[in-house]
Order: C-alpha cells, then sequence, then structure tokens
C-alpha cells in the first residue's frame, strides 16, 4: 500500500479548489414555487419560443422595425458598449497569471572639481530588465478572476435583456400606431354619419318636420366629431417620433408603412410551470451572475486580510562610459518579498465588511427579481385571458349598436323617434367601435407583455 503525505502545500490546492466551487454557488432564495400559475390553466408543456418572437404577430413591418431598433436603438448601442468593457475588465483580471516584465535604461554625465583643480567628468549608462510575480497562495487574485468573469456574464444577460425590453417597446409602440390609425379611421366615418344625419335633419327643416334647433343640434354634433379628429391625429404623430426613437433616427420626416390593424394575428403562448419561466429570463441571470461576482469579491477582500508573497528577478548591464556598454558590469538577482499590513486603521476589514454586506443585499436584489418576475408573468396571463374575453364581448356590442343606429335612422326619417334618440345610437356606435379597437390594442399589448415576461426566445445556454 502506497502513503501519500499531506503537505501544506496540499491543503493550500485543496483549500483553493473548495474556494473556486463554493464562489460558483448561488444561495437558496428560498422560494416556494407554486406548482401551476393563477391565472392560467395553459400549464402542461415546456416552453417554446422562437427567439424572433415578434414574427408571430404576421407583421413585416414590426419584423423590420425590430431588426433596425436591434442595431440603432441607443440603449442596444450603449448595453453593447457596456459588455465590450466588462470583456476587458475580465481580460485585466486574467492578466494577473502571468509576470509582470519591465524594461529600464538610462545614460547620464557628470561634471565635478574640486576647488583649485580642473573639471573632471564622469558618466554611466545602464540597461535591465526585471520580472515580477505575485504568488496568489490564498486565491485572492484567483477571486478577482472569478469576480470579472461574472461580472461580465451579467452584463452579458443585462444586455439581452435591454434587447427583449426594446424589442417588446418597439412591437408595442407600432400596436399604439396602428390602432390610433384604426381609431382615426372610425372617427371619420362616424363623421360621414354626422354628415348623412344632418342631411335627413335639413331635409326635414324644409319640410315642416322638423325645426331650429334641430338643425342646431344636429349641427354641433357634426363640428364635435370633427373636432374628436384632432387629438387622434395629435396621439399618432407622438407615437410616430416615439417609434422614430426607438429606432434611432429623428423624429422629423419619419415615415412609417401603413398595415391593417385588424389583419395582425395574435399568438397563443403556453406559459409552462414557474419554476421554468424563471431560468429563461436574462434579468435573473444577470441578477445571479451578479451575486456570484459579490461571493468572489468577499473572498478576496477576506484574502488581503493575509500576508502577499512576491517573487522578483532582474538582469542588466552597466559602464562607466556614456552610451557604451562594453566593457560593462553585468548583474542578475532575484528576491522573495512578505507584505503584511499591521495597521491600516480598519480599511482592510471593513472593506470585508463591505463586501459581505453586498453579498446580503445582491441576495435580496436577487430574490426580488425572482418574485417580480413570477407577477409579471401572472399578471400577464391574466390580461391575455381577460382582454380576450373582453375583445369578445365587445364585438357583440358593436353589432348590436350597429344595428341600432340603422334602425332608429329609419325611424326618425318616420317621424317614430326624436332626434337625440338617433343622436344617442351615432355615440353608442361610435364609442362601440373606438372601444373594440382598443380592446384588441390590449390584447395585443398583453400578449407582448407575456411573451416580455417569459423570457421572449432567450435561452441560457
Amino acid at each position: 500500500m502506497k502513503f501519500y503525505k499531506l503537505t501544506s502545500i496540499n491543503l493550500l490546492i485543496c483549500a483553493t479548489m473548495m474556494a473556486c466551487s463554493s464562489m460558483d454557488k448561488v444561495p437558496d432564495v428560498k422560494i416556494d414555487y407554486a406548482p401551476v400559475w393563477e391565472y392560467s390553466v395553459q400549464t402542461q408543456g415546456a416552453i417554446n419560443i422562437e427567439k424572433e418572437w415578434w414574427r408571430a404577430f404576421e407583421s413585416p413591418q414590426l419584423t423590420q422595425l425590430v431588426e433596425i431598433a436591434q442595431q440603432k436603438n441607443p440603449d442596444v448601442l450603449i448595453a453593447s458598449e457596456h459588455v465590450k468593457q466588462a470583456e476587458l475588465q475580465m481580460k485585466i483580471a486574467d492578466a494577473s497569471l502571468f509576470p509582470a516584465f519591465s524594461l529600464n535604461a538610462s545614460s547620464g554625465e557628470k561634471r565635478s572639481k574640486v576647488d583649485g583643480s580642473t573639471w573632471s567628468n564622469s558618466g554611466s549608462t545602464t540597461a535591465g530588465v526585471s520580472a515580477s510575480y505575485e504568488l496568489d497562495l490564498w486565491g485572492g487574485e484567483m477571486a478577482n478572476r472569478h469576480a470579472a468573469k461574472s461580472n461580465y456574464k451579467a452584463t452579458a444577460f443585462s444586455n439581452e435583456a435591454t434587447r427583449l425590453s426594446i424589442s417588446a417597446g418597439v412591437a408595442t409602440a407600432w400596436f399604439n400606431y396602428l390602432a390610433l390609425q384604426e381609431r382615426t379611421v372610425t372617427a371619420k366615418k362616424n363623421v360621414e354619419i354626422a354628415e348623412r344625419i344632418q342631411k335627413i335633419v335639413d331635409s326635414l327643416y324644409r319640410n315642416g318636420a322638423a325645426t331650429a334647433a334641430d338643425v342646431a343640434v344636429q349641427k354641433t354634433n357634426l363640428l364635435s366629431q370633427q373636432n374628436a379628429l384632432l387629438p387622434l391625429q395629435l396621439q399618432l404623430d407622438q407615437t410616430r417620433a416615439a417609434i422614430a426613437l426607438l429606432e434611432g433616427q429623428v423624429p422629423q420626416a419619419y415615415q412609417l408603412a401603413r398595415e391593417n390593424f385588424g389583419d395582425l394575428k395574435i399568438p397563443q403562448l403556453s406559459a409552462g410551470v414557474p419554476a421554468d419561466v424563471i431560468a429563461r429570463r436574462p434579468d435573473v441571470a444577470s441578477a445571479e451572475a451578479q451575486l456570484q461576482a459579490s461571493s468572489a469579491n468577499v473572498y478576496a477582500a477576506r484574502a488581503a486580510l493575509l500576508p502577499g508573497i512576491q517573487l522578483s528577478g532582474n538582469a542588466g548591464k552597466s559602464a562607466a562610459e556614456f552610451f557604451s556598454l562594453s566593457p560593462a558590469l553585468q548583474t542578475t538577482g532575484w528576491s522573495l518579498s512578505l507584505a503584511q499590513t499591521i495597521f491600516a486603521g480598519g480599511r482592510v476589514t471593513n472593506q470585508v465588511r463591505v463586501s459581505e454586506s453586498r453579498r446580503v443585499e445582491l441576495l435580496e436584489q436577487y430574490r426580488k427579481v425572482i418574485l417580480t418576475a413570477l407577477q409579471e408573468a401572472d399578471d400577464a396571463l391574466n390580461r391575455v385571458n381577460i382582454t380576450q374575453q373582453q375583445e369578445s364581448n365587445q364585438q357583440n356590442i358593436v353589432a348590436q349598436s350597429s344595428r341600432s343606429l340603422k334602425l332608429n335612422e329609419d325611424r326618425y326619417r318616420e317621424g317614430s323617434v326624436d332626434l337625440q334618440t338617433l343622436l344617442d345610437s351615432q355615440r353608442s356606435f361610435f364609442q362601440a367601435q373606438d372601444s373594440l379597437v382598443q380592446q384588441r390594442l390590449a390584447r395585443l399589448k398583453a400578449t407582448v407583455d407575456l411573451y416580455k415576461a417569459l423570457g421572449g426566445g432567450w435561452q441560457n445556454k
């Protein structure tokens, strides 16, 4: 049987490996996930969302807008630069794996004399190379590399969350724009109805079947319907400008193609189970990576309490003649230095406490992100279901109000109902049509929010 001697180096290696594994471990946030969503029965099967989820709405213009925003949106470009910076910071931290080399050279001349004597000249030229390397006996530099890598992952995940948010913002803005166009069309049709009623009232007035008051009332109604177009046009222009900003374009003279609001397809989504969603959201992954970085920072801060050991070496040549290294004196040497902070006013100790407090903070932040994700998904599921029912009900209301308007218009010609009854029917029909557009818009927005709450098509690979 062969026995292995347990040395201090063996213990150090084991401790370092254990520390490395502990940095990747995320503390338990103690959340009891519900087996099903509260507001949805769609809990069976895994979530399968396409990466370009916006294509499911079958809007070519939306697809084009999202693709442009992914390339030119200022927030997306800023987030991409943050990823580059985090990657460079990771490379800077990785540089601690290698020794530092430096080259130095100097040459000079000095003139001197003793009182009463003549000047004498002396010169020297030196050149050398030195190397230094800090031995990472306690794993502090390893912890710093770990923290940099985790911060890079957190930034990359945050970048994905930004892209998802921008894509959802573009989709919502585009649906708002199309809905406003549809509402404007509805308002113009309502003006046409008011103009038709105006002609009927004028005809009845000329035949003595209507009063001057009826003519004035209908004229007021017509002007009110025409005036209702103005705020819709203002909202349309504001939404177009908002889309231009999302696209990274100037709003002046920015134009959008037309699409039929009613042609938009509203996809049906499977939400899976609550615990599955958490692993599919980039903001949750970012919070988890930040927590891992904080664990590494705590370890690095604790390692700073221990003595630092640095190995250095040098080699060089020097000569007494100016700008000459031959004949020269050659020198080589090495040193091993130990440094231990004895007193720093509590700076190092308090830095450890700051790092530990920061880890507790990020743990709670991680827990909050998870709870928020669960709430957003449940809320989106609820709104998808409710708005679908509301749209269906509103379609029936539009059908009935249209029938009521037609009947009352005929009855008014016959003199069976007064003008106010007819105007009330017209107002109800217009409101029903306008509400139907807004209900469909609310359903589209809820679907976009559900895509966003489920993490879009992102997967942590």
